[in-house]
């Protein structure tokens, strides 16, 4: 019941989701399609979850997939770390909101690690800290400037709460001495990404702050899918 409840909830969030009810079929799954993160009960059917993270671990092509594990018994938390060493440790039957935020969390991690990260024109590189449109270098950003446009970008088309940046921007043991420099490096970074790429930064006092993609982008996007998909049914 609460594998079928947790991938339902997920979806409603256009996550796709994969299910397995046993270690076996879930190491087959992870194989198939190498997820960007892993639910995984601490008891399964055939095995317990440090066996199923040893398996993950020495797998080339899933050693770095964060695993986030979840039991009913709280107790299992410093063995999930320790003994399993996942990612991370959420207590079932608790807010799912709250294992969507760990999620969210690991994939920023996951995004961040890869290094690039596109949408529609603009282009993200970690590695050097540069924004480019069109292929072309717009700016360089210093690291907060960065982040904060690259948690917008990855968010996008949703909103980015305040905590959430100020989380991911300059770590969550310090976030709330940052509150009032938060609009300061916004508008630091709509100035230094220019006008026209600045005014997608928009701030909505009720929901955070959100990146918003051009329509004529969109239109480009949605054309440019299509024919990828014209081109993959040929």
């Amino acid at each position: 019941a609460w594998l079928r409840s947790i991938s339902k909830f997920f979806k409603f969030f256009n996550y796709d989701v994969r299910t397995a009810s046993t270690c076996a079929e879930g190491l087959d799954a992870a194989r198939q399609h190498r997820p960007d993160c892993v639910l995984l009960d601490f008891h399964l059917p055939d095995a317990e979850a440090d066996f199923f993270c040893s398996r993950m671990r020495s797998d080339q092509n899933l050693k770095k997939t964060p695993v986030i594990i979840v039991s009913v018994d709280g107790e299992q938390e410093c063995g999930s770390y320790l003994k399993c060493e996942a990612d991370g440790f959420v207590m079932k039957g608790g807010p799912l909101n709250t294992i969507r935020m760990m999620v969210e969390s690991m994939l920023r991690r996951v995004s961040w690690e890869r290094g690039i990260i596109e949408k529609g024109d603009i282009r993200l590189e970690t590695e050097n800290l540069m924004v480019f449109r069109d292929l072309k270098p717009l700016a360089r950003l210093s690291l907060e400037q960065f982040r904060f446009l690259f948690l917008l970008i990855e968010k996008s088309p949703c909103f980015a709460s305040e905590n959430d940046i100020l989380e991911f921007v300059f770590s969550a043991h310090i976030a709330m001495e940052k509150f009032d420099s938060l609009r300061g490096l916004a508008s630091r970074l709509r100035a230094k990404l220019g006008r026209r790429i600045g005014r997608r930064i928009k701030y909505k006092s009720s929901s955070g702050w959100i990146y918003t993609q051009p329509r004529e982008d969109k239109r480009a996007a949605a054309k440019e899918r299509q024919t990828d998909k014209d081109l993959f049914s040929r």
